[in-house]
C-alpha cells in the first residue's frame, strides 16, 4: 500500500465499504438498494431452478444453456426482461435452425461452416433482434461443433433456452419490482438541488467581492456536470416509466405509465443549466476586466439578488409536492406571476436591473453589453423554470 492510501489494499477495504452500506441500505428501506439485491436473489435462484429442471429433463450437454439464458432473461423490469428473452429465444432458434439445415444438407467440413457462418451473420443483422443478434452466429456455431448440425441436438438445445426463459421470467413477474416513481423523484430533486447550488453559491461569491479565476473555473465545471447529471436524471425518469409496464404489480397498485412531468423538469433544468454556464462565462470576463470595481457597484452585486431568486426557484422545483416555484404553475407566456415567488421577484429584479443599466451616470457606462448578456441569459434561465411542469408527487 502507498503512503497517499490508493494502493490496492485500499481500494478492497473502499469497495467492502460501499457493498456495507448497500446491504444496510437494502435492509433498512426501500430504495434501489433494495430492488438491486433483490434482483439479485431472485436471478440466482432462478438460475438453480432452471440448471436443476434442465439437468433432470435434458442431456448433460444442453442443460448448462438453462441456467446461463436465464441469467440473460432477468433484466431490471419486466418489460425489459420478457423483451431480450423472445429476443434471445428468436435468434438461438435462428441458429439452431442454420445449423441443423446446413449439417444434414452439406455434412460437418469447413466449407460448410464457412457458408453457414456467412449466412448466419448476414441474418444477425435483423434489426429486431437487437442487442441479441450475435446469439444467431454463436448458436449456428455451437450447434455445428458440437452438436455436428443435428436436429435432436438443437431441439434440446432449444428445450433448454425455454426452461431458462420460462424459470427467469417465472421469478420476474412473481417477484417484480414495486411500482414506484420514488428514485425518479429523488433524482429529479438532487438535479434540482445542484442547480439551485450553483445559482446560490455564484451569488454568494458576488456578495462577498467578486470571482477569481480559480472560484469561475470551478463553477464552469460544475456547470458542464450538470449536463451528465442532466442525462442521467432522465435515464432514471425513463427506468421509472418501463418499470411498470406490463408489471403485475401495477393493477394492485394503479401504478402511472407515464412521467411525462417529469421529464418536463429535467428538461427545465438542464435549459436552466445551460443559461447558467453562460452566466459564468460572462462573469468570467467580467474579472478579469480591469474596471471590475465599477462592474461590481454598478450591476454584479444588485445581479446577485437575480441569482438568488434563480436558486431558489430551482430549489422549489425539487421540492417534493412542489414541482413549480410556490405560487407559480407553468407560465408559457413569461409574464409575471400575479402570486409572487422567486420567479416573480426575479423578473422584477431583472427589469430593475435593465433600467439601472441603461442610466447614463453608471461609472462603468461602456460594459453595457455585458449587462445585457448576463441579464438575457438569467431572464431566460427564469422563463425555464417557470414553464416547468405542476406538481410531479400529487
Amino acid at each position: 500500500m502507498r503512503k497517499d492510501g490508493t494502493g490496492p489494499v485500499h481500494a478492497v477495504t473502499v469497495r467492502v465499504a460501499v457493498l456495507r452500506d448497500r446491504l444496510r441500505q437494502a435492509v433498512r428501506g426501500p430504495g434501489w438498494e433494495r430492488e438491486d439485491l433483490l434482483l439479485q436473489l431472485k436471478t440466482v435462484a432462478a438460475a438453480v431452478a432452471a440448471w436443476s429442471l434442465a439437468s433432470w429433463l435434458l442431456a448433460p450437454g444442453v442443460a448448462t444453456f438453462a441456467p446461463f439464458t436465464t441469467l440473460l432473461a432477468i433484466q431490471g423490469t419486466v418489460h425489459r426482461s420478457i423483451q431480450q428473452s423472445w429476443r434471445y429465444l428468436a435468434a438461438v432458434t435462428l441458429g439452431v435452425v442454420l445449423a441443423a439445415v446446413f449439417g444434414s444438407a452439406a455434412g460437418r467440413t469447413a466449407w460448410t461452416l464457412a457458408v453457414l457462418l456467412l449466412v448466419a451473420l448476414a441474418l444477425s443483422r435483423a434489426q429486431p433482434l437487437g442487442a441479441q443478434r450475435l446469439q444467431v452466429p454463436v448458436t449456428a456455431l455451437f450447434a455445428f461443433s458440437t452438436g455436428n448440425g443435428e436436429w435432436d441436438y438443437g431441439a434440446g438445445l432449444a428445450a433448454a433456452v425455454l426452461i431458462g426463459i420460462g424459470c427467469g421470467l417465472v421469478a420476474v413477474v412473481v417477484l417484480a419490482p414495486a411500482v414506484h416513481h420514488r428514485d425518479a423523484d429523488r433524482s429529479v430533486a438532487y438535479l434540482a438541488g445542484r442547480v439551485g447550488d450553483l445559482a446560490a453559491g455564484v451569488a454568494r461569491n458576488l456578495r462577498e467581492g467578486g470571482p477569481g479565476e480559480a472560484e469561475t473555473r470551478a463553477w464552469w465545471d460544475e456547470a458542464q456536470a450538470l449536463r451528465t447529471m442532466a442525462r442521467q436524471t432522465r435515464a432514471t425518469v425513463e427506468l421509472g416509466e418501463e418499470n411498470v409496464r406490463l408489471n403485475p404489480r401495477r393493477l394492485v397498485s394503479g401504478g402511472l405509465l407515464s412521467l411525462s412531468d417529469h421529464h418536463g423538469r429535467v428538461t427545465a433544468l438542464e435549459r436552466a443549466s445551460y443559461q447558467l454556464e453562460s452566466v459564468v462565462r460572462g462573469l468570467d470576463y467580467a474579472a478579469g476586466r480591469e474596471n471590475r470595481p465599477a462592474l461590481a457597484g454598478d450591476f454584479l452585486l444588485p445581479f446577485a439578488g437575480l441569482l438568488e431568486d434563480i436558486g431558489r426557484a430551482a430549489h422549489q422545483l425539487g421540492e417534493s409536492g412542489s414541482a413549480a416555484p410556490a405560487g407559480e404553475g407553468p407560465d408559457p407566456d413569461g409574464g409575471p406571476d400575479p402570486d409572487g415567488g422567486p420567479v416573480a421577484g426575479g423578473r422584477r429584479r431583472a427589469a430593475e436591473l435593465a433600467g439601472n443599466s441603461r442610466r447614463a451616470d453608471l461609472r462603468a457606462p461602456g460594459e453595457w453589453p455585458l449587462y445585457g448578456a448576463l441579464l438575457t441569459d438569467a431572464r431566460r434561465a427564469l422563463d425555464d423554470l417557470a414553464r416547468a411542469p405542476g406538481p410531479p408527487w400529487t
